[in-house]
């Protein structure tokens, strides 16, 4: 399984610390929030540029935004090499998706809870990955869901085998086993992994636990 720290859960006094502790290798997950989407923001293009500046991860972004078209162009140009989008913020999605394939990086859609999976299904054959979200803004620290398991199910009945599916939203060491039950194959990791004293050897430690479970299995 594929886990990916996000650098959003580091704080922001916390972001170029937490690049070093986590090291230069595997990925890094920006959640670019615009305060409109979204109640928070996050970063905007400045800091994603100086993000990618100051690290050699492969970087992939999630846009919570209102016109994730703006952001395509930029993020290519800082590296990014996989951006998603929520299916909520647009009512043309196959517009996007080519742009994102266009500047060459691999396209994912993602869900809000209240959007049912299935719509996702006419964008598929364009898709690289469905994001699946096992958390919102709560005002409750925004807390794993455990009816987003199968929902989580429902994504990787409808990428089969050929596409990626993608979990994010208070996951920690317990979630981790659920959503890869379910079948997701990707996880971003915020606060369990950059929260910890040491992060990359945290990181470390869920690679090789779930890789453990997988041959039990």
């Amino acid at each position: 399984m594929r886990i990916i720290p996000s650098i959003a859960s580091a704080g922001m006094l916390n972001i170029e610390s937490t690049l070093k502790k986590l090291g230069e290798a595997g990925a890094l997950h920006i959640d670019i929030e615009d305060g409109n989407f979204i109640p928070n923001i996050t970063f905007g293009m400045k800091t994603v540029k100086e993000i990618s500046k100051a690290t050699k991860l492969s970087l992939n972004a999630h846009l919570m935004v209102t016109n994730p078209l703006a952001y395509i162009k930029p993020l290519a140009e800082c590296g990014v090499k996989e951006a998603a989008f929520h299916l909520e913020s647009s009512p043309y999605p196959l517009e996007i998706i080519r742009e994102i394939k266009k500047h060459g990086m691999k396209a994912g859609l993602a869900f809000n809870f209240s959007t049912p999976v299935f719509h996702g299904e006419p964008f598929m054959e364009d898709l690289d990955f469905l994001l699946i979200m096992t958390s919102e803004p709560d005002g409750e620290n925004q807390s794993f869901r455990k009816s987003s398991l199968k929902r989580i199910y429902q994504a990787r009945q409808l990428a089969g085998t050929e596409k990626s599916v993608w979990v994010d939203g208070g996951i920690g060491e317990k979630e981790l086993f659920m959503v890869r039950q379910a079948g997701a194959d990707t996880a971003v990791m915020g606060r369990a992994v950059v929260q910890a004293k040491q992060p990359k050897e945290r990181l470390s430690y869920f690679h090789m636990m779930m890789s453990n479970k997988q041959e039990e299995d």
